[in-house]
């Protein structure tokens, strides 16, 4: 179990190790994103209560329209009324869900619209939730929406990134106020993810109850290579639960598995630049925190110098010579006054 507001490094790697392996032995990509919203629903927990931190998890992906399967391209259609689509008209689809009510563990039953057709940049950017997914992953709608060969080669590898609302109620980018965020009490919405090989985009959103900051969420970008590594396997080849029987599916395992170990490779050697490229910047923010830490023990010690000057007693009288001490006696000076009277 993990608790978000508690989420520490090694938290963040025993989660990231088991979201890797759920690309193993799965028949589909949507079989394997089931396992990572389930996993992520049933493990992000309060660890007083016990009660689920995430009221709803999400996994969505831009995929072809003519590669859809009919209830999805249904979806599509009624979105377009009844018009359909070219067939490699990217669309925003959902590709599993977990969360707290029944209708949500199933991509047929989590949401009204489980295809939504990004027909042009100009539509896309009236759709809050997805055009601020985009930006917040460093990139633009014309690129999600027919991404250039070249351009792409040079892009999937670096974009990994989160998409962070850390005040669900009221926020433009979260549509779904009525329905999910005002009765479910939704206090933050946090997503993560990045590119495929193929060219999708691919993003897990977390409907969270409780706030996080922006430190925390970062921690996710590790998690969206991870879940890259899971999806990799069947992208561009068996995304939906495949109609054909599964035993053949059995018989390519030698394939599958000589796939996997590529795909595993090409994410490991992507995995070691992402943590170097964090390690760097880690190494940066400690080195500031030391450079300011000194700073404040160098102006200390500055300010307590003349305080403690001021501090030292009053020795002057040291510096006299013993001979220059004149003795004072008892009573002498009412002696002489008394002698001087007795004169007049």
């Amino acid at each position: 179990m993990y608790n978000i507001n508690l989420f520490t490094p090694q938290d963040m790697a025993k989660c990231s190790l088991v979201l890797r392996q759920f690309g193993r032995n799965t028949a589909s990509m949507e079989a394997s994103s089931q396992k990572i919203v389930k996993y992520i629903y049933q493990h992000f927990c309060d660890s007083e209560t016990g009660e689920n931190t995430c009221a709803l998890v999400r996994l969505f992906k831009t995929h072809p329209y003519g590669e859809l399967e009919d209830s999805l391209q249904q979806s599509a259609r009624r979105l377009m009324k009844g018009n359909s689509p070219a067939a490699d008209m990217k669309c925003w689809t959902l590709l599993a869900a977990a969360g707290t009510e029944p209708q949500w563990n199933s991509r047929h039953t989590a949401a009204e619209n489980t295809a939504i057709p990004l027909v042009s940049a100009k539509l896309v950017a009236q759709m809050p939730a997805i055009s601020e997914i985009i930006r917040q992953f460093g990139l633009d709608i014309p690129t999600v929406l027919g991404i250039e060969r070249e351009r792409f080669l040079q892009l999937e590898p670096a974009v990994l990134n989160i998409f962070h609302v850390s005040q669900a109620k009221g926020s433009p980018f979260i549509s779904e106020q009525n329905s999910l965020i005002i009765p479910y009490q939704i206090k933050s919405v946090l997503g993560f993810g990045g590119l495929l090989r193929s060219g999708s985009l691919f993003a897990v959103v977390m409907f969270l109850k409780v706030k996080i900051p922006d430190t925390t969420a970062e921690m996710f970008k590790y998690l969206a290579l991870s879940v890259k590594t899971a999806l990799s396997l069947t992208d561009g080849k068996n995304v939906f639960h495949p109609s054909h029987n599964f035993s053949n599916i059995i018989g390519h395992k030698n394939i599958y598995d000589t796939q996997f170990l590529e795909y595993q490779i090409a994410n490991l050697i992507q995995m070691l630049d992402f943590s170097e490229q964090e390690m760097l910047r880690q190494a940066a923010r400690f080195q500031r925190t030391i450079d300011k830490l000194q700073r404040e023990i160098a102006d200390r010690k500055n300010k307590e110098q003349p305080l403690q000057k001021s501090r030292d007693p009053f020795t002057d009288i040291h510096n006299f010579a013993e001979d220059a001490i004149v003795s004072f006696e008892e009573n002498q000076g009412i002696q002489r006054f008394n002698q001087g009277q007795e004169k007049i």
